[in-house]
């Protein structure tokens, strides 16, 4: 038994009622925790060690790969391991009851009570990957856009799937001119810190909807979108051989960094590689 103490390592982020936390242990022995709880919805994925909970009066094992959920006030404690033969890493993600709250009742266009899940770990791999796009919109300092976006894409999926009082949904109409007007919007001002609230109310819809009949009408997420116009900008300035990093300001990205990762994601070399590859072709 490895008798020296694990290392434990965590990064944190805090945006509008939502707490993102990334931990990191190494094998050793670890103090349990005290039973708690706390005021918001903890959703928590593992990458790579099965997670344990006492919770609703059982000791329940998470697989890896599964998204735990522990309600808003109910009491729980994780493992009451003393030992860690491996590494762990594992995210946590907090969210105001608040958010939860007003998602589902943007579904149901009428006043609903708090979502309620029974079960306490969900095996889902689009879940999985809007929980990670969401941590991922927290933790590159992405646009209000990309955060509001990724946190309505996981909470409306969540809810819809798998809340035992889930609202039902009207069918998606018509609404292609509502779209355009958001989309006349966004290429006029691509380059601004547009949120979802502004997109909603030019198209005349809730957020939750105005998000499904975007996606319907053009395949992409409104974020998506504006990123993509961004990037269509970014290869002209690039070609004239502007500073990457004026460009990138220019365009309407955080830095630098944050515009080399979504330019390679979405054109799949960085953009230095770009203009090298330009260069050779022509």
């Amino acid at each position: 038994m490895n008798n020296k103490a694990a290392q434990i390592s965590v990064q944190a982020w805090e945006s509008d009622g939502i707490l993102l936390e990334k931990y990191a242990y190494t094998s050793g022995s670890v103090e349990p925790l005290l039973r708690h709880s706390h005021e918001e919805y903890q959703f928590g994925l593992s990458f790579n060690c099965q997670g344990e909970y006492h919770y609703r009066g059982a000791y329940c094992f998470i697989p890896i790969g599964s998204l735990s959920v522990i309600h808003s006030g109910e009491i729980h404690a994780p493992s009451d391991r003393t030992c860690l033969t491996a590494p762990a890493h594992f995210a946590m993600m907090h969210i105001h009851p608040t958010w939860l709250h007003t998602v589902a009742a943007e579904m149901a266009e009428k006043p609903v009570s708090l979502p309620f899940f029974s079960t306490i770990f969900l095996t889902d791999s689009k879940l999985n990957r809007l929980f990670l796009a969401l941590q991922a919109a927290l933790d590159q300092k992405n646009s209000n856009l990309e955060h509001n976006a990724a946190l309505w894409d996981f909470l409306s999926y969540l809810i819809r799937r798998y809340a035992s009082n889930s609202p039902s949904v009207r069918s998606l109409k018509s609404t292609h001119a509502a779209v355009m007007l958001a989309c006349d919007y966004l290429h006029a001002h691509y380059t601004s810190d547009i949120s979802l609230d502004t997109l909603a109310a030019i198209a005349g819809l809730s957020r939750f909807h105005f998000c499904r009949v975007f996606r319907k009408e053009l395949g992409v997420s409104p974020s998506v979108y504006q990123t993509q116009l961004r990037i269509a900008q970014a290869k002209k300035l690039l070609l004239q051989e502007i500073p990457i990093s004026t460009i990138a300001t220019m365009t309407g990205f955080y830095d630098q960094s944050h515009f080399g990762w979504h330019f390679k994601r979405q054109v799949g070399v960085t953009p230095r590689r770009y203009v090298s590859k330009i260069a050779i072709i022509s």
